[in-house]
């Protein structure tokens, strides 16, 4: 797909700008109360992945976190996060990712996550997931108590969402095997896909944030509970329908109280 091939395209040259690039980090304008950063590396990267979508598809809508962030989502649209996990970046933690997502109509068509640091590139079309041109896919069912769970540290936005939190850490943490923050929705969604965590919970957000992530784990075979999205926001994605199952019966519940009662 020409689409795909472009973002993969600028988002390798774009990593060589967050390799080589500045890790210093100035806060960065946000909601009250929490706290964030950005590099001047977000800023380089972002535009130089900007401009080569804009030399084969000059037409196309771009919402883009650092210069872009506002634009509606349009017939022939593009997402991107230039580096997401910028936190992580900034302080020497590996765990961190440029994605990229060609949608039409606001479904998603082609997606992209590269995690540079690990020279892993996963993609998604209408043809399935891949890692580096192989062919992935999440793992099989296995029971609740064995799964690994990667969640978003998503605590400050709300007190709704630090409640959530709170409960997921410790009501649910006798339910699952153990419970991983890697601080990138980049990785959390590309470890779903590939098999390496079973269950990924966050709330979401921006859609340059979901969007790529989201399209690959669905194509990898991973599953949600749409109506738990669609009412709170919450997404429990996991990697079967057995799994998925389990979870509403026996996680879900426990934190989903927490809105019902707002």
């Amino acid at each position: 797909m020409r689409e795909l091939d472009v973002l993969t395209a600028a988002m390798r040259k774009a990593s060589e700008i967050v390799m080589k690039g500045d890790r210093s980090a100035r806060d960065k304008s946000t909601v009250i109360g929490m706290y964030d950063v950005v590099t001047g590396s977000d800023i380089l990267a972002e535009e130089s992945i900007i401009a080569d979508i804009r030399k084969e598809f000059p037409d196309d809508t771009i919402i883009s976190e650092e210069t872009n962030p506002d634009d509606k989502v349009s017939e022939r649209c593009w997402t991107l996060d230039p580096i997401d996990g910028t936190m992580n970046y900034s302080r020497g933690i590996p765990f961190f990712g440029i994605q990229g997502c060609f949608m039409i109509d606001g479904e998603a068509k082609a997606s992209a996550i590269y995690l540079p640091v690990f020279d892993e590139m996963f993609t998604a079309t209408d043809e399935g997931a891949f890692l580096n041109g192989r062919p992935i896919h999440t793992c099989g069912p296995r029971p609740l108590k064995q799964c690994l769970v990667s969640t978003g540290d998503f605590s400050r936005r709300s007190q709704q969402f630090r409640d959530a939190q709170a409960v997921i850490f410790h009501d649910c943490y006798s339910d699952v095997a153990r419970f991983k923050v890697f601080g990138a929705s980049s990785v959390d969604y590309t470890y779903l896909a590939a098999g390496r965590v079973d269950i990924h919970i966050r709330f979401l957000n921006k859609i340059w944030d979901f969007k790529p992530g989201m399209h690959i784990a669905e194509k990898a075979g991973a599953v949600y509970d749409h109506e738990l999205v669609d009412k709170y926001g919450i997404l429990v994605m996991c990697s079967s329908e057995e799994v998925l199952e389990e979870a509403k019966k026996v996680l879900i519940p426990k934190f989903i109280s927490i809105f019902r009662r707002a």
